[in-house]
């Protein structure tokens, strides 16, 4: 692998000895073969990115079941193509409010103000009070980004029962006047 040779040199007439040159030849073949045997060992047993999925729950379509809700318990979050939410509660949709991902205008502190009513007011017959139940709809142009930062608050506020749905004409309504609403303030 390594050879290490020594050379003397004379000069002229006198013959003396000079320091004696050392020269030091290293084969690098060796450490150039295990340097790649380790690179293609890593590549092969390092996965590189793993793919991050989302579980989503969906109903059997088998059998159609009808479930009663109240609309103390209904909440709806949409979000249109300009980056915006909105939030109206209960059945008809004649307004809708903006709101925000963070903030005092939260989400969060919507649905955490919309449980705590519903403990004191929303109640079945035994006392024990409903469960809120969130539903997304999602507005034309509204991008992937604005389904899943939704899907994130229902996980982190542990919202059990929220779905996706469609939007209605009602709501493009609603929200149109909130964006001339909006334009006037």
């Amino acid at each position: 692998m390594a050879e290490i040779t020594e050379s003397t040199t004379t000069t002229g007439k006198h013959k003396r000895n000079r320091a004696k040159k050392v020269s030091v030849r290293v084969d690098l073949t060796p450490m150039v073969d295990l340097a790649f045997l380790l690179i293609t060992f890593f590549m092969l047993t390092t996965t590189l990115l793993e793919q991050r999925g989302m579980d989503v729950s969906t109903p059997d379509h088998h059998g159609h079941v009808d479930t009663y809700v109240s609309e103390c318990q209904l909440v709806y979050l949409l979000a249109d193509s300009g980056s915006r939410y909105y939030y109206w509660e209960g059945i008809d949709c004649k307004a809708v409010t903006p709101i925000d991902l963070h903030g005092a205008n939260s989400i969060t502190r919507k649905l955490t103000d919309k449980r705590a009513y519903l403990k004191t007011h929303c109640l079945y017959h035994d006392g024990s009070s409903k469960p809120l139940l969130c539903i997304i709809k999602l507005l034309p142009g509204s991008r992937y980004e604005q389904m899943v930062a939704l899907l994130d608050e229902m996980h982190t506020d542990s919202i059990a029962t929220y779905t996706i749905q469609d939007y209605t004409a009602d709501e493009l309504k609603a929200v149109d006047a909130a964006h001339k609403n909006l334009a006037m303030h």
